[in-house]
């Protein structure tokens, strides 16, 4: 966002969905073959792409890119010349062993050096977002000079490069104390998070990295469409719980939400008892809605059978007992084209929202 606020560049975004095909190993699994067809799909549309920016580990996901495919990425940018912008703002902040993270600068080399660019700052992985700090790392001249020019009009100010040199310079500190127990907390608070998403029965991505979850709330929507998302979302608000809708990182499944962990657990606590009130209140809502249409539904069957099945005797002739009443609603049956009229494919053109109440009452 700030790249097109800021710069006036357009961002192509590479799709990526939940559901596993190819040589996907996991939902929404970034691949080389993903990012071929997103580049391939801009020069369709005649869009010049110059660069490629990658997040490791990744915001809103909290993959962590392993180092092999981190090569095969910039390989990709290298057949195609594009600069790579590496963000590696959450790079302290893996509170998992098993998630092991490693910088692209501790390879043994790289595909290309002058178009490898590679960011951090203090914001995140030491809690100070107020202090406006960051760093670039590139081999690149041009580059290293045109951020020198903008530095002049942002530049930090003093005091804050001696608090920050002083801080840096504490490596005893900052990795048997500070990470310790940073990553010890954040392990903590998502742990408790994810117990509750558990508990509702909503799926999510288990990463162990950064400061979110990735969420599945489709099932509360009722069409899976970006407006309903948004209309959750506001309810969401409304009850004073913050998570951000997909559509905002250019989500293309409706539905899913980033739910941001790193607090105290008073305050996650409270959190998600808000998120499952507004919950509670959506189920109940759809579930009334689905009533009343199943009720309207059989209202609408039982004067079509009627309208069928109406019998005018004669009055001389005698009323037919049981077995002629159904020897002759079977032959009605049988003559009727009812049944033909009155398909499936019909039945969910003529009533969509009915049919979807099914369709969701089948799955279930």
């Amino acid at each position: 966002m700030h790249v097109m606020l800021y710069s006036n560049v357009r961002l192509v975004p590479v799709h990526l969905e939940s559901r596993m095909t190819g040589s996907d190993t996991r939902p929404f699994h970034l691949t080389v073959e993903r990012l071929e067809k997103s580049l391939q799909d801009a020069k369709m549309e005649d869009v010049r792409v110059r660069a490629l920016i990658l997040m490791n580990p990744h915001n809103p996901l909290a993959d962590v890119y392993s180092p092999t495919e981190m090569k095969d990425f910039l390989e990709f940018a290298k057949r195609h010349e594009l600069h790579v912008i590496v963000d590696e703002v959450y790079m302290l902040s893996v509170f998992e062993e098993t998630a092991q993270y490693h910088s692209v600068l501790s390879f043994d080399r790289l595909p290309d050096p002058q178009r490898t660019h590679v960011m951090w700052a203090l914001s995140k992985d030491f809690a100070a977002s107020g202090i406006r700090v960051g760093s670039l790392y590139t081999e690149n001249q041009d580059v290293l000079s045109a951020v020198a020019q903008l530095a002049f009009l942002h530049g930090v100010p003093g005091p804050t490069q001696h608090k920050v040199a002083q801080l840096l310079r504490d490596r005893d500190w900052i990795n048997q104390t500070f990470l310790q127990t940073n990553r010890a907390r954040l392990k903590a608070a998502h742990k408790y998070v994810t117990d509750e998403l558990k508990e509702l029965g909503i799926p999510f991505l288990n990463r162990h990295a950064a400061f979110f979850v990735w969420a599945d709330f489709r099932r509360y929507l009722k069409t899976l469409s970006f407006e309903e998302e948004l209309l959750l979302w506001r309810r969401f608000v409304n009850n004073k719980v913050l998570i951000i809708c997909g559509k905002a990182f250019e989500c293309c499944e409706p539905g899913w939400f980033r739910i941001i962990f790193s607090d105290k657990t008073y305050r996650l606590q409270l959190g998600m008892q808000r998120l499952q009130k507004v919950l509670k209140e959506v189920e109940q809502e759809m579930q009334s809605e689905d009533k009343l249409l199943l009720s309207q539904l059989d209202a609408e069957c039982k004067a079509d059978i009627v309208e069928e099945t109406v019998l005018h005797p004669s009055s001389q002739e005698k009323a037919p007992g049981l077995d002629g009443l159904i020897g002759l609603l079977k032959r009605q049956m049988q003559s009727s084209d009812w049944l033909q009229k009155h398909t499936v494919e019909q039945f969910a053109q003529d009533n969509p929202e009915v049919f979807e109440v099914f369709s969701r009452l089948a799955g279930k």
